[in-house]
């Protein structure tokens, strides 16, 4: 700043001097101002009938000016250099890669997600355009949710231990589950493994709808972020039984009241991404009052109510329903798993493939081995043959293509659930399973049994899978 100063006084002395030096020729200025003045090019008459003395006041005058123009070009282009010398170079990328969560030397600006991650009140450093810098993976982290934007861009929710509760952490990779980096997480408790009073504020899921807007929720609490985490904000009254991103808005579940289960009324809301507005969206009577599941891809829409089954009561059936307009519309099925003799099937998880298939995975009350069912148009469903012990997750890149945990292996079928095939070596264990597109597709789980938590990631379809750990 000084050195810029300085510069400019020594530029504005100098101009001044050669100015000083030009009004001292009065010729040279009577030849600037009368060609000024005349009109055609030619030679001004106005000499001939100027009063006696005029040099005295006009050539003064003239030289005032031209200090003027001169000391106020000298000031712009100071001021110019000092803008473009603070600016300092533009970023070549706003989307540039964090370092891997595993490098020691990685940024560490932003916390870990631990509880003392900043809560609504307090943002982190960011990068524009993907969120915030990120920091190291905390130690142990144990992941219960996944949510993908694209192939590259995706987080991962879960829980390390920490000294002070909660202990909810969020990572995030933009390499495809390559490397992963802490981010800020919201002050909440993990309802899969926290233990807390009936007060406190509980989350069990997250989902982005782009590398900025996400929303992190449960059965009492809801928190949005429009910064890629860098900041949450809780909504106030919010919370979410299931939530999904929806042909360019958002979906969620809700009820008459936090923790309302078994007995809740569940309702479809719909709000406009990053809004905290939302409008109820009309459903067909008849749903179920224990559980809500949500799934989506594009347009379509699958919403499984689930009944309070506790002591075996007859006819507590799942209900489906379907939508193929992106939620503005249902249709009720009711329970697609048909009965096995005289024994009731539940409906316990529904995916939609991009191909906007449905799938379900139909489990046996009493007894009995579960098995697949998919619709190709969201209100017929064709059932497959049990693949071997089938007891877990259900994933599928499209109605033929379709993946299972059973009895932790990981089973494979092309056609529909007609035939499986069990994938070696494969995913042994799911906490979530599912496909950004029919190619690619992740479970979330350990390498092996009782091993670090990562992801696996498929690139063709489910036939092959790769292994990468959280940290």
């Amino acid at each position: 700043m000084n050195d810029e100063r300085q510069l400019g006084q020594l530029l504005r002395d100098g101009m001044a001097a050669e100015t000083r030096q030009l009004v001292a020729g009065p010729d040279f200025t009577e030849r600037v101002i009368g060609r000024a003045l005349t009109a055609d090019g030619g030679q001004p008459d106005w000499p001939q009938q100027r009063p006696p003395g005029w040099q005295n006041w006009i050539l003064p005058a003239v030289a005032a000016v031209l200090v003027g123009l001169l000391v106020g070009s000298v000031l712009l282009g100071t001021k110019l250099l000092h803008s473009s010398g603070s600016q300092g170079p533009a970023s070549s990328s706003t989307i540039s890669q964090p370092a891997p969560s595993s490098s020691p030397s990685g940024p560490s600006s932003a916390p870990a997600t631990h509880s003392s991650a900043p809560s609504s009140h307090t943002s982190a450093p960011t990068h524009a355009g993907i969120g915030p810098v990120g920091g190291p993976v905390p130690p142990g982290f144990t992941g219960y949710d996944l949510t993908w934007v694209s192939n590259d861009d995706g987080w991962a929710l879960g829980t390390a231990p920490c000294g002070n509760p909660p202990c909810t952490s969020i990572l995030r990779t933009t390499d495809g589950g390559k490397s992963w980096v802490g981010i800020p997480a919201p002050r909440a408790f993990l309802a899969p493994t926290d233990t807390c009073n009936s007060g406190c504020d509980r989350i069990s899921n997250l989902r982005f709808a782009n590398r900025l807007v996400g929303y992190a929720f449960g059965p009492n609490a809801f928190y949005l972020t429009t910064d890629g985490g860098a900041s949450w904000h809780q909504q106030a009254g919010g919370y979410a039984y299931g939530l999904e991103i929806v042909a360019g808005s958002v979906l969620r579940i809700s009820a008459q009241a936090a923790g309302c289960e078994p007995g809740c009324q569940f309702r479809v809301q719909r709000a406009a991404i990053g809004s905290d507005s939302w409008q109820d969206v009309p459903l067909p009577s008849g749903g179920r009052s224990a559980r809500a599941q949500l799934a989506a891809s594009g347009s379509t829409v699958v919403l499984v109510t689930r009944a309070n089954t506790a002591g075996g009561a007859e006819d507590a059936t799942s209900v489906l329903f379907t939508s193929l307009d992106g939620g503005t519309s249902w249709q009720k099925l009711g329970e697609p798993c048909p009965r096995a003799g005289g024994g009731e099937l539940d409906t316990v998880q529904a995916t939609v493939a991009p191909d906007r298939s449905i799938s379900v995975l139909c489990q046996p009350r009493q007894s009995g081995q579960a098995f697949t069912m998919t619709s190709t148009d969201g209100a017929h469903f064709v059932a497959g043959t049990p693949p071997p012990g089938a007891d877990g997750g259900l994933g599928a890149g499209s109605a033929s293509d379709l993946v299972v945990v059973a009895q932790d292996r990981f089973y494979r079928s092309t056609d529909s659930g007609a035939h499986w095939t069990a994938v070696e070596p494969g995913p042994p264990g799911d906490t979530w399973i599912g496909f950004e597109s029919a190619t690619v597709g992740r479970v979330l789980g350990p390498r092996s049994n009782g091993g670090p938590d990562g992801t696996w990631t498929t690139t063709d379809g489910g036939q092959s899978w790769t292994f990468h750990s959280f940290g």
